[in-house]
């Protein structure tokens, strides 16, 4: 089943929300199913990449094109040969939603419990979004 997560688009200046497609073969039960799944799908890419380590480091003019307009030009390398397990990605993710340090919401629809059921169709699109604390004082 294919599903798509909103990202924000690379950049400071831009406010657009790019949808990422991924994919789940499996039945998804409920929110903290369906997370685990992605997050296992992110860390196993992540690991998966090599670390690059190319002669000649060049962009085509297309390619810098399109990394000045979004803000932030980069090769794409892996910076780190780390190997980053996945349970313990898992287990940081679900502390990071019972902390209220992310909001999920499904198709525009706010999901707060990871335990609800979760009726979930193709092309149904999940925005993750990152909740900052704010610090400051009152005079």
């Amino acid at each position: 089943m294919r599903l798509f997560y909103q990202q924000k688009v690379i950049g400071k200046k831009s406010r657009k929300l790019q949808q990422i497609p991924f994919f789940i073969e499996e039945p998804v039960i409920n929110l903290q199913d369906l997370l685990i799944k992605l997050v296992t799908q992110q860390v196993q890419q992540y690991n998966e990449k090599m670390v690059d380590t190319p002669l000649h480091l060049y962009l085509t003019d297309q390619q810098l094109d399109d990394a000045a307009q979004h803000g932030k030009v980069h090769f794409g390398e892996k910076k780190s040969d780390s190997f980053q397990p996945v349970d313990q990605a898992v287990s940081t993710m679900l502390q990071a939603f019972q902390d209220e340090l992310f909001l999920v919401l499904h198709n525009e629809e706010s999901l707060d419990s990871l335990n609800s059921p979760l009726t979930v169709q193709e092309d149904d699109v999940f925005t993750f979004i990152r909740l900052t604390m704010l610090a400051g004082r009152i005079w």
